[in-house]
């Protein structure tokens, strides 16, 4: 049995950890199952964001009447677009494995936990104090499996015929993201959701304008299931229970985008004493560390925050309490507002608690002020010809301090940088005022956002 200092396994945001525990002179044992990278790069939120830029093109010309301007597309090359994103993919394993230190032990192969601390790889036993779970999550099965059914997955790399039509199952920001993307470049979607809302997380009136805004480019049908799925060799066939009518509908293809579950159950967690919580995932303390001494769990498999923003915050955690400074009181970590970006059209970005989060977190509406204002103050925006566009700020009336804000417009995620950098540093939305705005820009927006909140707690 070989013996490590550390096992990483799982070679997405956890490989940024075995490189530094390598760099720091540690015997490493790196475990990688499939590609290098995880999701985010390989089939998660680069490739889906490169898909999204072709399609913000395509958009704006069609939208182009709106600034009386008369343009047509002629011809979209989703051959060729494809072809891009793969060649994108299909690289980031080797430039991966390209990072990793020479001293550094790359297994590729699935990794079973024999016991706490004995990991069995490719029929070969190895053992260490420290093992760190960075195994991530995938997609939930799509429903008739049979089938050829699509889980976002499946699009990257895309090796199928390309559609013209697709049915897309899920109200959430991977549907809505993936609904964009092939409404935009001409491929038919007919988005089916169980409830009667998209992005149900976000704030209410955020996603209530959304859902008006969406729907209005792709067809969503809400409060529907499918009962049944035939394929043809060439086409789904549907039956839907819509709203309690039943409804048949034919596509190219058919794509599930209902939920990720974690990558625990090929682990033979069931050997060790490290707990799962009732939907699988890994349970851990506030050092990161599971109920096995010396064993952490930072990412997805955590199921604290499925953001690779939030993995890379706890990767960076444990590299300064186990790497840095390991003869020191282990640090509990402290998680700040975790933001997140919905990259469709219409964009959204959030950081902090909703509206409807006040009641569930106990906080009385006395507290606090709710300020809704659109972005007219900005020229920028108007040349954009929108009406929609607003920030929402929730802001405690006792210190001023940004408890919510959420924004639905263009280029949200990066607007929202400007609340995040305030909370960072000192969170009072008396200060932003004080900065200077560039005039006309987007930004220019908060400030008035800011200057109402302020005057609404102020009276």
């Amino acid at each position: 049995m070989k013996s490590f200092d550390i096992i990483v396994i799982g070679g997405g945001r956890a490989s940024a950890f075995a490189q530094e525990a390598t760099k720091a002179g540690k015997s490493v044992a790196l475990i990688e199952r499939d590609r290098l990278g995880g999701t985010c790069p390989n089939n998660g939120c680069v490739p889906s964001k490169l898909l999204i830029g072709y399609a913000d093109v395509a958009k704006r010309i069609k939208e182009a009447s709106r600034h009386h301007i008369s343009a047509s597309i002629d011809h979209i090359d989703l051959e060729q677009i494809f072809k891009n994103v793969n060649h994108w993919v299909d690289r980031v394993d080797p430039r991966y494995e390209s990072r990793l230190p020479e001293n550094l032990c790359l297994y590729r192969g699935e990794a079973k936990f024999i016991e706490n601390k004995i990991i069995q790889v490719n029929g070969e036993k190895l053992s260490a104090e420290q093992i760190i779970i960075g195994t991530g999550a995938r997609p939930r099965p799509a429903d008739f499996s049979h089938l050829p059914t699509w889980t976002s997955n499946d699009l990257f790399p895309f090796k199928h015929e390309i559609p013209k039509s697709i049915a897309i199952v899920g109200g959430g920001f991977i549907s809505c993201e993936l609904a964009n993307f092939f409404q935009a470049v001409g491929i038919n979607v007919t988005l089916l959701v169980r409830g009667n809302t998209l992005l149900s997380n976000e704030d209410k009136t955020i996603s209530a304008i959304f859902k008006e805004q969406f729907s209005e480019f792709v067809t969503a049908k809400f409060d529907t299931t499918i009962t049944d799925a035939k394929h043809d060799g060439k086409k789904f066939h549907l039956s839907l229970d819509e709203d309690s009518k039943q409804t048949e509908i034919t596509v190219d293809a058919l794509l599930y985008a209902t939920g990720r579950i974690p990558n625990t159950d090929n682990l033979d967690i069931e050997n060790t004493d490290i707990i799962l919580n009732k939907r699988g995932f890994i349970e851990r303390d506030a050092k990161l560390e599971t109920a096995v001494k010396g064993v952490y769990a930072i990412g997805d498999v955590a199921g604290t925050y499925q953001l690779q923003h939030a993995a890379r915050f706890e990767t960076n955690h444990l590299v300064e309490s186990l790497i840095k400074a390991p003869n020191e009181t282990k640090p509990e970590i402290t998680f700040p507002m975790m933001p997140h970006a919905v990259f469709t059209d219409p964009e959204i970005a959030a950081v902090g608690i909703t509206e409807q989060d006040l009641d569930r977190n106990d906080i009385s509406r006395d507290d606090v002020v709710i300020v809704e204002t659109n972005w007219k103050s900005s020229a920028r925006l108007l040349s954009w010809r929108l009406e929609y566009p607003i920030t929402k700020l929730i802001v405690k009336k006792s210190d001023y301090s940004i408890i919510g804000c959420h924004m639905i417009g263009p280029e949200s995620s990066t607007m929202i940088h400007q609340i995040l950098m305030l909370i960072h540093l000192d969170n009072d939305i008396r200060k932003l005022p004080n900065m200077i705005h560039i005039h006309p820009s987007l930004s220019e927006s908060l400030l008035e956002s800011a200057m109402n909140a302020i005057s609404e707690i102020d009276g």
